[in-house]
C-alpha cells in the first residue's frame, strides 16, 4: 500500500478550533494561518459551537457586533446571546435539530454584553467532524433593514388611517346629510305625493346604510387602538361584529391588568388578531373563536383559538393564510409569534412579548 503523503509521526493532532483560538500561534502552520485571517476578516459575524451550544471560536466581527473580547466568548453559552424570549426557542428549535449539512436561516433577537438588544439574521449549518458535531453560526447585523421595514409599515398604517378618517370625516358626514335631507323630502311630500314620499323614504334608508357601511369600513382602517384599554374596547368590537356578520360565536377574554406602553405595539396586536380570525372564518369551519389579551408572568399576550379542523402547520404556511402577515408584525415589535394546529384539533395563535419590552426606536438609540 502507498504510504501517505503526510507522516503519521509529524501529523498535527490540534482540532481546527483549538488551532484557531486566541492562545495557540496562529502561524502554528501556514494553512492555520492562512484560516485565521479568512475567518478573523470577513465582514460578518462567525460563531462557531461545540455539541453543547457553547461557542469554540469567534471573529472579530462577531466580538465586536456582542461586545465581547474574545476570551469572554470563548465557552460561552449561544443562548446567553439572545435576548431572553428567545432562549428557550433557540434550544427548542436549534439544539435539537439531528439532521447534517442542512443550512437554516433565522431572525432573533440579539443581547450585547451590555445587555442592549438589537436584531439579527443567523444562518446556520452543521458539521459532523471525528471531534463531534459542530455548529457554524453566520451572524448579520439587521437594524437598518428593520429600521426601513418599520418605515414602510408605519407609513402604510399612516396611509390607512388618513384614508379611515377621509371616509369618516368627509363620505359619512356627505351620506347623513343625504339622509336627513331625504326625511325632510318624505314630509314634504307626505300630503302630496304618496309614490314620493314611498321612494324618499328608500333613499333615506339607503343612505343610513351607506353610512354604516363606511363608518365600519372606516373602523376597520383606523381602529383607533391607541391605548391598552382602545386595544381592548377594539377587540371587543371585533369579537361582537364577527359574531354578528357570521355564524361564528366569538368572545373575548380579558386575563390580568396588561399595559401596553407604545401605540405601535398596540396597532400591530390589533392587525394580527384581525388576521387570525380572518383565517379562522375563511378555512377553519370553526363555530367558536376566543379572543384573549392578558399578561401572566411577565409576559403580556394576545391568543386567538378556534375549534375549527385544524391544519398541518406546514401547509398552513405554505398556503400563505394571512400567517407570514403576522410573523412580519409580531418580528416587528420584537414579539414571539406561534402556531399550534393539529387536524381536527383547531388552531391556537399566540403572540407574546415582555411585558417590559422596549420600542424599536428606543433599542435602536440606546445600542
Amino acid at each position: 500500500m502507498e504510504k501517505s503523503w503526510i507522516d503519521e509521526d509529524k501529523r498535527c493532532n490540534l482540532t481546527i478550533s483549538q488551532c484557531l483560538q486566541h492562545e495557540i500561534e496562529p502561524s502554528y502552520c501556514s494553512i492555520a494561518q492562512w484560516i485565521f485571517n479568512v475567518i478573523h476578516n470577513i465582514g460578518e459575524g462567525l460563531l462557531v459551537l461545540d455539541s453543547d451550544g457553547n461557542i469554540k471560536l469567534s471573529n472579530k466581527a462577531a466580538e465586536e457586533l456582542f461586545g465581547y473580547y474574545r476570551m469572554e466568548l470563548y465557552k460561552k453559552p449561544f443562548v446567553e446571546l439572545l435576548a431572553p424570549p428567545y432562549r428557550q426557542k433557540w434550544i427548542r428549535t436549534f439544539l435539537s435539530k439531528k439532521k447534517k449539512n442542512k443550512a437554516n436561516q433565522y431572525e432573533l433577537l440579539g443581547q450585547k454584553k451590555d445587555k442592549s438588544t438589537f436584531f439579527m439574521e443567523i444562518s446556520t449549518s452543521e458539521v459532523f467532524l471525528k471531534e463531534g458535531k459542530i455548529l457554524s453560526v453566520l451572524v448579520r447585523d439587521i437594524r437598518e433593514r428593520k429600521a426601513l421595514e418599520k418605515a414602510a409599515l408605519e407609513a402604510s398604517e399612516q396611509e390607512r388611517q388618513r384614508i379611515g378618517q377621509d371616509i369618516h370625516d368627509s363620505l359619512c358626514q356627505l351620506l347623513i346629510g343625504i339622509e336627513f335631507k331625504a326625511q325632510f323630502l318624505a314630509q314634504e311630500l307626505h300630503e302630496k305625493r304618496e309614490k314620493g314620499e314611498e321612494l324618499a323614504t328608500e333613499i333615506a334608508k339607503l343612505a343610513r346604510e351607506a353610512a354604516t357601511s363606511a363608518r365600519d369600513i372606516a373602523k376597520g382602517l383606523a381602529p383607533l387602538a391607541m391605548t391598552t384599554s382602545d386595544l381592548i374596547s377594539s377587540l371587543i368590537e371585533l369579537s361582537q361584529n364577527t359574531s354578528k356578520n357570521t355564524h361564528i360565536g366569538c368572545q373575548f377574554h380579558l386575563i390580568g391588568e396588561p399595559i401596553i406602553p407604545n401605540p405601535s405595539f398596540i396597532i400591530q396586536l390589533y392587525r394580527i388578531a384581525q388576521e387570525a380570525i380572518n383565517n379562522a372564518i375563511k378555512h377553519s369551519k370553526a363555530t367558536q373563536i376566543d379572543i384573549t389579551l392578558g399578561e401572566m408572568s411577565g409576559m403580556i399576550f394576545l391568543q386567538v383559538e378556534d375549534n375549527g379542523v385544524g391544519m398541518k402547520i406546514r401547509e398552513g404556511m405554505n398556503k400563505g393564510l394571512g400567517f407570514r402577515s403576522m410573523l412580519y408584525r409580531a418580528g416587528m415589535i420584537g414579539a414571539n409569534l406561534t402556531i399550534d394546529s393539529l387536524p381536527g384539533k383547531g388552531t391556537k395563535v399566540i403572540c407574546s412579548l415582555p411585558s417590559s419590552v422596549k420600542s424599536k426606536t428606543e433599542v435602536q438609540e440606546k445600542v
